[in-house]
């Protein structure tokens, strides 16, 4: 048996089997007990580029292609797989997709121009199908949320997550208004304490110098009365 395979995956759920996905656009399960595959089905018309299981989900499977659609799959029984849902994400070649390990049915798909969530718990095609139910989903992502906000027609708005929300840090600028009227009021009263010092210094010097000018005036003075005084 060969499989000409871009990408192969083991199902978490059934360690004897895994599935393949081919560069023709194929879909195959294996039995590894088994000399010839389960089945092949002609899941995308170019390669196949990724797979993921849902963690949680049994049986969920997703598939995503160069021709830059994502498909999600019931293989249950590891029988005929029956398609549940088409997207196409609009990022380009679709080369990787990823299941949250927290969430049913949330992926992340990579692309050629960018990345996209793809979370699927609003999708009553899907939720219906896997009989996953809202009381699920919420314990779930109370116990352990995964952020799946995302933008364009192709994603599921969500509600920002609360936890995610009290994460967040109450960032205080360094140049916080009132910080800075204050440390601008102490300079500014500092600065007229050392003017008003100048000034008293520059009112000090000459003082001084009449001072002394009046004393060497005094001391001449008393020198000429000595001299002139006659001598016995």
């Amino acid at each position: 048996m060969y499989i000409t395979g871009v990408q192969v995956i083991w199902d978490q759920h059934d360690p004897f089997y895994l599935f393949a996905g081919t560069d023709g656009g194929s879909l195959s399960c294996i039995d590894v007990r088994s000399s010839s595959p389960v089945f092949t089905h002609e899941a995308h018309t170019s390669a196949l580029s990724a797979l993921a299981l849902s963690p949680s989900v049994s049986g969920c499977l997703v598939t995503a292609s160069s021709d830059r659609s994502v498909k999600v799959w019931d293989v249950r029984g590891h029988s005929s797989p029956q398609l549940v849902r088409q997207r196409l994400c609009k990022i380009g070649e679709i080369h990787c997709v990823a299941a949250c390990p927290d969430e049913p049915v949330l992926f992340c798909v990579g692309g050629e121009f960018e990345m996209k969530l793809l979370n699927f718990h609003k999708d009553e095609t899907v939720t219906e199908k896997f009989g996953i139910s809202n009381s699920d989903l919420a314990d779930k992502t109370a116990a352990m949320p995964c952020n799946s906000t995302s933008s364009g027609s192709d994603l599921s708005s969500d509600k920002p997550n609360s936890l995610m929300e009290s994460r967040k840090t109450k960032i205080v600028s360094p140049f916080d208004p009132n910080t800075v009227s204050d440390s601008c009021k102490s300079n500014g009263a500092d600065r007229k304490v050392r003017m008003k010092s100048k000034q008293s210094m520059v009112e000090l010097k000459p003082a001084t110098s009449e001072v002394k000018k009046s004393v060497k005036s005094k001391h001449l003075k008393n020198k000429r009365e000595k001299d002139t005084e006659p001598q016995s």
